[in-house]
This record gives structure tokens, C-alpha cells and sequence, in this order.
């Protein structure tokens, strides 16, 4: 380590000490509130450039990882584990051959029309995440429409046809996705992730899957799914993995190949669009050949907890969450390498951190017990998060609920509030409750066409019957310019996200980050106050487990 950075890692450790020291000796004459300075100190030492964007693997993560843990500690927290504040798990890395090659073969009986060899990234993706996958797979293409199986909504896009073996041609998000249409309308259900693509493709036992993109139904342009597929990915060891292969195909592509044997993929896509709807065989081959290479690393979940002394609060218990992994560094670009995640998802992390030191002031007269969960590889599909809701050592039927923190609001305080994912649960109830005894409106979720709830670590709690959501700013700022707050939004989603400039703006104003903190605190309040758990709705997908 050269003496420049060695200097910059001892500067930011006094930085950190400075902070704890100031809270102790505040915390032994009256209860500290956090400040937006608190706020500022985490995320700006967590997003400096010495944390290498805090990528899966790397040094920068390590650092992140012990960062939290001496910050528990000193405030008091306990470990949640046997071993300490650390859950440490394998991850297996698959670097996808980006030489990787697609062939569309016609049958025979179209033998005038000649096979399709498409371009990788520019026409396709593709990757395996069997450390065993035949160099070459060949195998016949079916489309299965959306690709939803929905008993508790009487839909069934297979209509009990056997594809064991097979390509599965499929598009991306759901039915009636429009205003009034079938399913949610146009919010997104899980029913319309990717993800969910994928797990079904597995178990009926395809031989690999090709996702159609559009980019309103991905909800994101095909430059996302190339850049993201061209990059190394991740997944736990466990996770059931049959598939030969996975992967999205353009729109431009998908017609191209129906259109070899006669078909009209709009015609088909209508038909899709039916309850009536089943696979149809198209005679196509696809041989798909590629070989990606594969590695372990060692992943961390840190994690706390405060025990609550009141008698009313024995076994129940309350996970608040926050990632801190960010996507690392890039060597090939040029200039600045480095994806800071200064908003994603530092700004959370620091609600994380403030809430622990804070609470940690009353000595355990809080409302119920408090797990603070500062979890890994979310950027990962949700792999930190997933593993600790997998292996909690305390039973489901304890946790009332998890509050997610994730991307927190740095653009100034907002006149109201909502909460992704609270339409699920009895949680709804409970967070506008909250909302109104700190003066705020609490509003209906928006930007559901997005799919948010099913894209932060929240759900990895609600799949396992734990009501979780994720803490979101309202739409109307406070002050002389209502608009501000989701200006400023927009225009991170613009210029900022998953970008390297993703990092501290001059412009900021973490009052809005104390506002959703100060409404985090209150939920809590009300929760520890319940009698019973609460409880997923009849209408929703997600169930707490039988006893």
C-alpha cells in the first residue's frame, strides 16, 4: 500500500474515532439526536475512493465490513451470531464468455430459410451457472408467452405442456400491464421480474431460458442488460442450478427468429396477453456455445442487535436493514474507475449506523428488540439479504417486520411519505399511522411499473413470511419549490446511478434523510405496541410460514 493511501486510511479512521468519541460523551449527559453532519461524516467515508466502490471481493468491502463492526461495538451492540457481528458465506463468481456464440436453425422443412447467427451483446446475452455446462447446447425453442404460473389468479401460461429440455422464449414482465389491465395494472408484480423467469424456467426442468427485452416492459434499455451481463455476476452455492443456460434476447432478435418459421411474435404476444393462452412449439433449434469461468468469494453480512428490557418485548423483534456493497471498480475506463455509490447506498448505510448509535443511548428501555443488518451483495439480486432471512438464529414468528433502507433522501425534506411494499402487509396501516404523528401525509407507492419491491433487500424478508418495505420520500418538497425533491431524483436516476459519479454533491440536504429516520423511529414505537403479528394481506403473493 503506498504511504499516500496508508495516510488517507489513518485520516478517515481519526475521522470515524473523532465521531464515536463526540456521541459517547454526549450520550453521558442527555440523549444525542443525529444530526445531518452525523449523516454526512458516514457517507463520505464510506464512498471515498479508498473503499474501491466497495465491490464483492475486494479490499474496499473488507474495510466497509470492519467500519461497521467497530461501530457496533462501541456502541454496545451485541452480536447476533455465535461468531460474532459477522455471517460470513461463499459466493460463486461467473464471468460470462463475452466470445460466446448464438445459432438459430430452421427445420427442415424451412431449409430456404438460412440459420441466424446473432451478435453477442448486441443482439444477445447469455450465461450458465452450472460449473458443469457443456461447452455446446443444442436444443429445440419454445415459446411460453409470459412464462406465469398464478393458481390464486387462475393463470397458467403452460397448460400442462412438458418443455423438460427445452428453450424457453419468453416476455418480460406480465399481462395487462397497462392502467386496469390484468394482474396489478401497470404495477409490477414479482410475476414480471426476470428472476422469476428464471426460477420457473428451472423448475420445470428447461434446458435454458431467453427473456425478450423491451424497454418498457424491463422498465430499462437494452445498454443496462448488455452492460450488466458483460460484467462478472454472482450466486449462492445452494441455489438450485439445472439450467444449460440463461440470457435476453433484442425484441429486433426475437422477431427475426419467429419470423424463420412463419410466425408473428405480435400475434403471438396478443395471444400471451390471454388467459387462454399456451406454448407453441416452433420447430427452431438454438445452439448456444460459450464458456465461463468461475470462482469462490468469501461475502460478510454484519449484524447487531439490541436487547429491549421491557417485559412486553420478549421475542419480538424488529430488522432494520441496509446494504453496503456497490459495484467496485472498473479498470478499463478511462479516468475515474472507481463507483463511489456516495446515494446507493451509503446514504442508507448511514441511517443504519445513526439509528444503531442512537438507540443505543437508552440501554435497552426500547420498544422491542432491534437487529441491525447491514447486508452484502444486494447489487447481486439481493444475495446478502437472502442469505441472512435463510439463516436467522432467531425464529420468523419473532421478527414483527424488516424496514429496509435504500438509496435515503438526500434532496431536502418532502410534505409526505410512502412505503414500497407496505401495500402487502399490515404494515400499511402502521406506517401511515407513523407518518401522521410526525406531520406527514402518507400517499399510495409509486413508480409500482418499476417493480422497486422486488429489487431491494426487503424482499428477500417478505419470502421468507417476514412484512418488510422500504422507506421512500414523498413527491411534494418542502419550501418555495415543491418540485425539487423529485427533480432531483430524476436526475440522479439520470446522470448518477450506477454511475462513478455517484458521489457527496454540495447540494445536498440530509434533513430529508433525518425526516425518513424520524419516521423509521416511530414505526418502531407502533410496532412495539402490537399484540399480534403483522400479517400479509389474503391478496398478496407472500405468506408468513405455517407453524
Amino acid at each position: 500500500m503506498s504511504q499516500m493511501k496508508a495516510g488517507k486510511i489513518s485520516f478517515l479512521l481519526f475521522v470515524f474515532f473523532l465521531l464515536i468519541f463526540n456521541l459517547s460523551c454526549s450520550h453521558k449527559k442527555e440523549v444525542a439526536e443525529i444530526t445531518p453532519e452525523e449523516l454526512l461524516q458516514h457517507i463520505r467515508l464510506l464512498s471515498d475512493d479508498v473503499y474501491e466502490g466497495r465491490g464483492l471481493g475486494s479490499r474496499g468491502i473488507e474495510m466497509a465490513a470492519e467500519y461497521q463492526e467497530n461501530y457496533f461495538r462501541q456502541f454496545g451492540l451485541q452480536p447476533l451470531f455465535n461468531e460474532g457481528y459477522r455471517q460470513k458465506f461463499i459466493l460463486i463468481g461467473v464471468s460470462p464468455d463475452l466470445s460466446a456464440t448464438m445459432e438459430i436453425i430452421p427445420p427442415k422443412s424451412a431449409s430456404q430459410k438460412s440459420s441466424l447467427t446473432p451478435v453477442i451483446l448486441e443482439d444477445f446475452v447469455v450465461k450458465s451457472e452450472r460449473e458443469d455446462c457443456p461447452e455446446e447446447v443444442e436444443a429445440e425453442l419454445i415459446y411460453a408467452g409470459y412464462l406465469i404460473q398464478a393458481p390464486e389468479r387462475d393463470w397458467d401460461d403452460l397448460k400442462g405442456q412438458d418443455v423438460q429440455g427445452k428453450v424457453l422464449l419468453v416476455e418480460i414482465n406480465e399481462p395487462g400491464n397497462y392502467p386496469g389491465g390484468l394482474f396489478d395494472g401497470e404495477d409490477m408484480t414479482y410475476y414480471g421480474r426476470w428472476v422469476y423467469k428464471f426460477e420457473k424456467a428451472t423448475e420445470l426442468g428447461a434446458a435454458g431460458v431467453l427473456i425478450i427485452h423491451n424497454d418498457r416492459g424491463a422498465t430499462y434499455g437494452w445498454s443496462v442488460v448488455r452492460n450488466s451481463w458483460a460484467k462478472e455476476s454472482f450466486f449462492l452455492p445452494e441455489k438450485k442450478r439445472t439450467l444449460n443456460f440463461q440470457g435476453w434476447v433484442t425484441e429486433n432478435l426475437a422477431n427475426k427468429m419467429l419470423e424463420l418459421v412463419g410466425l408473428n411474435r405480435q400475434k403471438l404476444l396478443a395471444e400471451a396477453e390471454t388467459p387462454g393462452f399456451s406454448p407453441k412449439t416452433t420447430g427452431l433449434k438454438v445452439r448456444i456455445r460459450q464458456q465461463p469461468k468461475f470462482r469462490q468469494v468469501q461475502a460478510e453480512n454484519v449484524v447487531a442487535w439490541l436487547r429491549s428490557l421491557r417485559s412486553e418485548a420478549k421475542d419480538k423483534y424488529v430488522i432494520i436493514s441496509a446494504h453496503y456493497d456497490h459495484l467496485g471498480r472498473d479498470p478499463n475506463l478511462p479516468g475515474d474507475q472507481i463507483y463511489n455509490g456516495a446515494v446507493d447506498n451509503c446514504s442508507a448505510t448511514a441511517c443504519l449506523l445513526a439509528l444503531a448509535g442512537y438507540y443505543s443511548q437508552f440501554r435497552g428501555d426500547v420498544p422491542v428488540n432491534l437487529i441491525f443488518a447491514a447486508v452484502t451483495a444486494e447489487e447481486q439480486n439481493l444475495l446478502g439479504s437472502s442469505y441472512l432471512a435463510a439463516h436467522l438464529p432467531i425464529p420468523n414468528s419473532s421478527i414483527l417486520a424488516n424496514l429496509n433502507f435504500e438509496m435515503t433522501n438526500v434532496w431536502g425534506e418532502t410534505e409526505d411519505v410512502y412505503a414500497i411494499g407496505a401495500s402487502h402487509s399490515d404494515l400499511d396501516e402502521i406506517c401511515r399511522q407513523a407518518a401522521e404523528r410526525i406531520g406527514l401525509r402518507y400517499i399510495p407507492e409509486k413508480g409500482g411499473n418499476y417493480g422497486f419491491f422486488f429489487r431491494s433487500d426487503q424482499l428477500s424478508f417478505a419470502r421468507h413470511g417476514i412484512p418488510a418495505i422500504w422507506l421512500h420520500e414523498g413527491v411534494v418538497a418542502r419550501g418555495p419549490d415543491p418540485d425539487k425533491v423529485i427533480r432531483k431524483s430524476e436526475e440522479y436516476q439520470k446522470k448518477f446511478y450506477h454511475q462513478v459519479t455517484d458521489e457527496v454533491q454540495a447540494d445536498w440536504d440530509l434533513r430529508g434523510a433525518l425526516q425518513i429516520i424520524r419516521w423509521a423511529r416511530e414505526i418502531i414505537e407502533l410496532l412495539g405496541q402490537q399484540e399480534k403479528l403483522p400479517q400479509f394481506k389474503p391478496t398478496s403473493s407472500f405468506r408468513r410460514p405455517e407453524n
